[in-house]
């Protein structure tokens, strides 16, 4: 009688404290962006379209700008200006009869876009190794792209790569409540199999 009182009591403990842990915590989801994104170039055989796709996780975001007050009339029009920066993760391109990869990479890869007036004015990624690199342009603050430079040829040179995000589901997680409702299962089965030995 005592045991199964004292089951009882550590379910009760347990459930409480798991549902209290839980009450204000909502479903997770990961926060993985990916792009493809295509340069098309001058090669030997005529103009033809490189391709490549990265990815990134939105938890490496860094931002900085700036807002001009009333007082002033800011340069280029631009009251409210912001960027943010990520740190690409994974990255797969094709060129010169091989897919290069973040390990071909001479430094750590970002990937940029820039707001003014709460508008994206460009998206900018770099990238360099030892064959090609992948940089910024701008004008001024009107406009900001990115280009692609082949170097052991001029012939891969372009000033214009265009970017499409990839709409995916994200990847869900498991919440906090349905893992510890599986842990309260468990210690019941854990203490029931005590219970039945206790009373042979």
């Amino acid at each position: 009688m005592s045991l199964n009182l004292f089951t009882r009591s550590t379910l009760a403990i347990t459930g409480s404290v798991f549902s209290l842990g839980t009450v204000a915590i909502n479903p997770a989801n990961a926060a993985r962006i990916t792009y493809d994104f295509s340069v098309n170039v001058y090669s030997p055989d005529g103009y033809a379209p490189l391709t490549g796709r990265f990815s990134y996780d939105e938890a490496t975001k860094n931002t900085w700008g700036y807002e001009v007050g009333e007082e002033g009339y800011p340069q280029w029009g631009v009251w409210v200006y912001e960027g943010q920066q990520y740190e690409v993760d994974f990255i797969e391109f094709s060129f010169l009869n091989r897919v290069y990869t973040q390990a071909d990479a001479l430094s750590p890869i970002v990937f940029r876009m820039d707001y003014a007036n709460y508008e994206e004015i460009g998206k900018t990624l770099y990238w360099e190794t030892e064959d090609f690199s992948f940089v910024g342009w701008s004008y001024r603050i009107e406009a900001i792209g990115t280009g692609f430079q082949g170097k052991k040829t001029n012939l891969y040179d372009s000033w214009s790569v265009d970017f499409s995000r990839v709409q995916a589901e994200p990847t869900p997680v498991p919440e906090p409540s349905i893992l510890g409702a599986l842990s309260v299962v468990g210690l019941a089965g854990l203490l029931r199999k005590k219970r039945v030995k206790a009373m042979e």
